[in-house]
């Protein structure tokens, strides 16, 4: 391991420069830091060979337990847990339907899902052969236009959590409950919903039939791994849908190394201290607004509502627009040292996910020399 991670030879053998990761859990730049323990157990996870499905099963099973689940899977990513929930929804496990993937002529193939829903995600329904059919409009759906919107094409409802205010519409208890009123499974992307730990649990017990979570995120797993937890038919289904199947989510696999990291890391969290953790985020955070507070450029806030802002924040919003926001970020990001900070609609903000304890004061010495 290198030393200093600011100066990592792997990464200076191709002129790549490493930066203070002041944005979050991004997967632009690396997602999260895994811990010594999950790179250990990395480690040795590679320096013997076992059956991928047998350990898949196996850790599973774990992932099931944690989330209370009948069943679970350590998929490739919470997009790859969207392609896998997606196959899983459409074929079921009929060999000939999953063999049929990505063309999916002849099957239920609609994921339906309220026209508000957040849509940069869309394609991963869509690798699996899925059409998507939106209910409503930018406002959400109403029940009775939820309940026409299903036809007999309907494989699949999804429903999107993501950072921002509550959006309008149908709640996912409501939909759940529409769902199953029409036999039609809901699938719960829930990639960047933890904070709080409950949530690992939360949409199971709404009703959810099958929920994914990014693992490189704030659980600290491989960035390249994710969870995906729910009905155990459906599971099953998703796992013959995987990799190393030959089916359509087969280059979305996960190797050994990645299923221990990730069952290591999941270990780690629910055994972790939430609150002291959050009271450290705090401390960096107060730091940064300490020193910015006074500028006259900026309004400085700490933020935490595990909305917009899962975790500590401090938000920096400037006097003079969005250009002069982005001027900064630009200067950050190109500066020595390098730093990666988060852009919200009017100014930055600065996530205390990713800081190792200290580099909160060279963010902010690279703030106050940036804003000027």
């Amino acid at each position: 391991m290198s030393s200093d991670p600011l100066n990592n030879p792997v990464y200076a053998r191709f002129g790549v420069t490493p930066l203070i990761n002041a944005g979050g859990t991004h997967t632009t730049h690396g997602g999260s830091m895994m811990s010594a323990e999950v790179r250990e157990a990395m480690s040795l996870a590679s320096e013997s060979y076992v059956n991928l499905v047998e350990l898949k099963r196996a850790t599973g099973d774990f992932v099931a337990e944690v989330t209370g689940a009948e069943s679970g899977l350590i998929c490739s990513g919470a997009a790859g847990g969207l392609l896998l929930a997606t196959a899983a929804v459409i074929t079921g496990t009929d060999s000939k339907k999953i063999a049929q993937l990505p063309d999916t002529v002849g099957l239920k193939n609609e994921i339906l899902t309220q026209h508000n829903n957040p849509a940069g995600y869309m394609k991963c329904h869509e690798y699996a052969g899925a059409e998507i059919r939106l209910s409503g409009d930018g406002n959400g759906a109403t029940a009775t236009q939820f309940v026409k919107s299903i036809t007999e094409k309907t494989a699949g409802i999804l429903y999107t959590f993501a950072y921002g205010p509550p959006r309008n519409g149908l709640s996912l208890k409501q939909v759940v409950e529409i769902a199953n009123d029409n036999a039609v499974p809901v699938i719960v992307d829930g990639a960047a919903m933890l904070p709080p730990k409950s949530n690992l649990t939360r949409y199971i017990d709404d009703g959810a039939d099958l929920v994914t979570f990014s693992g490189g995120k704030y659980i600290g797993g491989p960035q390249s791994a994710g969870l995906l937890a729910g009905r155990k038919d459906l599971i099953e289904a998703a796992l013959l849908n995987s990799g190393p199947e030959m089916a359509v989510g087969r280059p979305a696999k996960v190797g050994r190394e990645e299923m221990i990291g990730m069952a290591t890391a999941l270990q780690l969290f629910i055994e972790s201290d939430d609150d002291a953790r959050m009271a450290a985020m705090r401390a960096q955070a107060e730091h940064i607004y300490d020193e910015l507070k006074d500028n006259p450029n900026v309004t400085v806030s700490v933020e935490h509502d595990y909305l917009q802002f899962h975790v500590p924040n401090c938000v920096i919003r400037f006097n003079n627009g969005s250009s002069e926001a982005d001027r900064v970020w630009q200067e950050l990001h190109q500066g020595k040292p390098r730093v990666y900070i988060a852009r919200i609609d009017g100014g930055l903000a600065a996530n205390m996910v990713n800081l190792a304890i200290g580099q909160e004061q060279v963010v902010a010495a690279r703030l106050i020399q940036a804003i000027g």
